[in-house]
């Protein structure tokens, strides 16, 4: 199986106000919720490139990404924690993630929708 197929990805668009939103559906709402604030290339590319510089094994120390929306990504080497309020973690840093999964596998997710964000439209649903 494939890391998309392991966490049941799917991506589509969805109208709302006259606007195409590109959206993500997975096993978890807090790995959807998180990647579906990358909207454009740029941001995409963003955390793409702190991904891949943790993906080093001599990379040490971890990555700490707040979104737009006040989600915070921890990236590791080996793991990827996502909280979904930024300023619960800054007060209780010890509190447990919303969701965690091993760094290769989001890495795989987010070049998927990147490739989405760029490519993507109503006829395309990748699985």
């Amino acid at each position: 199986m494939t890391t998309l197929s392991d966490y049941q990805i799917t991506f589509g668009i969805k109208k709302n106000h006259d606007r195409d939103l590109k959206f993500m559906r997975s096993i978890n709402y807090s790995l959807d919720s998180v990647i579906t604030e990358f909207r454009n290339i740029l941001n995409c590319d963003n955390l793409l490139g702190a991904i891949n510089s943790k993906m080093e094994p001599s990379s040490p120390g971890e990555i700490r990404y707040t979104t737009q929306g006040l989600q915070l990504i921890k990236i590791t080497h080996a793991t990827t924690e996502i909280y979904r309020d930024s300023a619960k973690h800054d007060s209780d840093p010890d509190i447990s993630a919303d969701y965690t999964l091993p760094t290769a596998d989001f890495q795989e997710i987010v070049k998927a929708w990147r490739n989405f964000v760029v490519n993507g439209n109503d006829e395309e649903k990748l699985m």
